[in-house]
């Protein structure tokens, strides 16, 4: 397959992913359980994809513990974003959780022994600069708005913890042991979230009326559960082709087009397909937050 194509399907995946959980945010708003829910079955998709995909191969020790330590970030990931979204719009939600670049930049700089260019030093002002024009002015939504700040950022530092334990691995003598290691990690991420989904889901039903309770019975269980195979196949394609892509392109190449594209895509669809309605601030803050991430990116070494 050429470089172009499954660069074209990466950022298709990534974007098929990102509107299965709006999608699914907007179809099912009920609660945490619903968010952990759409993890557990995610992740457990990704990772019979992946096995029928490449098989598992051996595992070392070092690949088993870091893939359960992966799978536990990737899960806090996961339902952060889709809470995030639950409460604030898809756009700008995409542009802050993109900023985790800055984390795999500063690592490198500190574990890796990469340098710090002129460049993502202006990206990480121009990203400081959007999250100032995030936030609206209208004083009755401040208490959503930081609800959904406080999550993005949240999903902002695990994503940026995802990049660096994937760094770690590859930089180690392990990297073959690749499949291997997404698969436990999408496993583990998916028995973890199963189990607090169960907790939610007890915890929420003491809570809800016998109206609710019927309403719930009532929902469209096959779209819903498409939704989240449909998620899960988008995770295992992204996944792996950003992998074989990471190493046949440049990095200045490779990653400014994931990030800012993926950008792109998604304020796209925010748009065309969810209607959603950015303030002049905000749609600044947006084109702020794709230079950024371009900019960290480092295109110009």
């Amino acid at each position: 397959m050429s470089i172009p194509l499954t660069l074209i399907l990466s950022l298709a995946a990534a974007l098929g992913g990102s509107i299965a959980k709006k999608y699914y945010t907007d179809n099912e708003p009920t609660g945490l359980s619903g968010g952990f829910v759409f993890n557990a079955v995610a992740c457990l998709t990704a990772a019979v994809i992946l096995l029928c995909w490449g098989g598992f191969g051996a595992s070392s020790v070092f690949t088993i513990v870091l893939g359960v330590a992966f799978g536990a970030i990737t899960a806090l990931q996961g339902i952060t974003n889709i809470a995030a979204l639950q409460v604030g719009p898809m756009s700008y939600t995409s542009v802050i959780i993109s900023f985790s670049t800055l984390i795999s930049s500063l690592s490198g700089v500190m574990f890796f022994d990469e340098s710090l260019g002129w460049a993502q030093i202006v990206g990480m002002v121009l990203m400081l600069a959007s999250f100032v024009l995030a936030a609206k002015n209208d004083v009755d939504e401040k208490k959503a708005n930081l609800k959904w700040l406080f999550l993005c950022l949240v999903a902002f530092v695990a994503t940026g913890g995802i990049g660096v334990m994937q760094k770690v691995h590859q930089s180690s003598e392990y990297r073959d042991e690749l499949n291997a290691f997404l698969i436990i990690a999408f496993v583990s991420s998916a028995v973890l979230c199963a189990f607090f989904a169960a907790l939610m889901k007890r915890r929420e039903s003491r809570f809800a009326d016998e109206k609710e309770k019927k309403k719930n019975s009532k929902r469209q269980v096959w779209l819903l559960l498409g939704i989240m195979l449909a998620s899960g196949a988008c995770v295992a394609v992204n996944n792996k082709f950003n992998l074989y892509l990471s190493g046949v392109m440049d990095s200045a190449v490779f990653f400014p087009i994931v990030n800012g594209g993926g950008l792109v895509l998604t304020t796209l669809a925010a748009v065309l397909l969810f209607k959603e309605k950015l303030s002049t601030k905000q749609w600044i803050g947006v084109v702020l937050g794709i230079a950024s991430v371009v900019f960290l990116c480092n295109p110009f070494a």
